[in-house]
């Protein structure tokens, strides 16, 4: 087989491609002019409708009642801090405390002196 011979059965797989996707194509807009658009039109909107209705409803809920909750938090959120101070700060005279008494215990010998 010439290169000549090998080129031409090559160009006609690429051609016969070609024409196949040609063919696939024009069904898809055969299949395209076909569909029922009023229809998806008025689907869509629906769906968009109860969308925002959704969306309205999420925004009623987390203004009457997340925004309270959300305050109580951040209270919350507050005195733990405040309370994690008072502990430490609770730890540090412990600490202090145990230090003191570990310096002033008296030893079984110190006594006779």
């Amino acid at each position: 087989m010439s290169f000549a011979t090998a080129i031409n059965l090559l160009t006609i797989l690429l051609c016969s491609a070609v024409l196949v996707q040609c063919w696939r194509m024009t069904r898809a807009l055969d299949r395209f002019r076909r569909a029922d658009f009023p229809g998806t039109v008025t689907a869509l909107q629906a769906a968009t409708v109860e969308a925002e209705g959704v969306l309205r409803r999420i925004r009623h809920v987390l203004a009457t009642e997340a925004e309270p909750k959300l305050h109580a938090i951040a209270d919350a959120s507050q005195a733990a801090d405040e309370l994690g101070v008072m502990i430490g700060i609770a730890n540090a005279s412990a600490d202090r405390l145990l230090d003191v008494a570990r310096q002033t215990r008296v030893q079984p010998g110190d006594l006779a002196a």
